[in-house]
């Protein structure tokens, strides 16, 4: 299922947009700025090239590029029902 980022808090964002950049890390020399990673994540995030997408059997939350969900097969949670 989808969430929409509208129906989460700035810090709900950024924490899925750092967790996100942290998990996709490798282990290199020279370490990033995770701040300005997870930035340019939320604005990914918000542009619509990442989305927030909730697996409810494995109750885990995903950020994942639109090309790799099917929108049409994926049903998207509107928390104002």
């Amino acid at each position: 299922m989808l969430i929409p980022y509208q129906e989460l808090s700035e810090d709900a964002v950024y924490s899925l947009a750092k967790e996100w950049v942290v998990s996709n890390l490798s282990d290199t020399e020279d370490l990033p700025d995770v701040s300005v990673w997870a930035e340019q994540t939320v604005h990914k995030i918000k542009s619509g090239e990442l989305l927030i997408e909730f697996g409810e059997e494995s109750q885990t939350v995903y950020l994942k590029s639109k090309d790799d969900i099917n929108i049409e097969q994926t049903e998207v949670r509107d928390f104002n029902e």
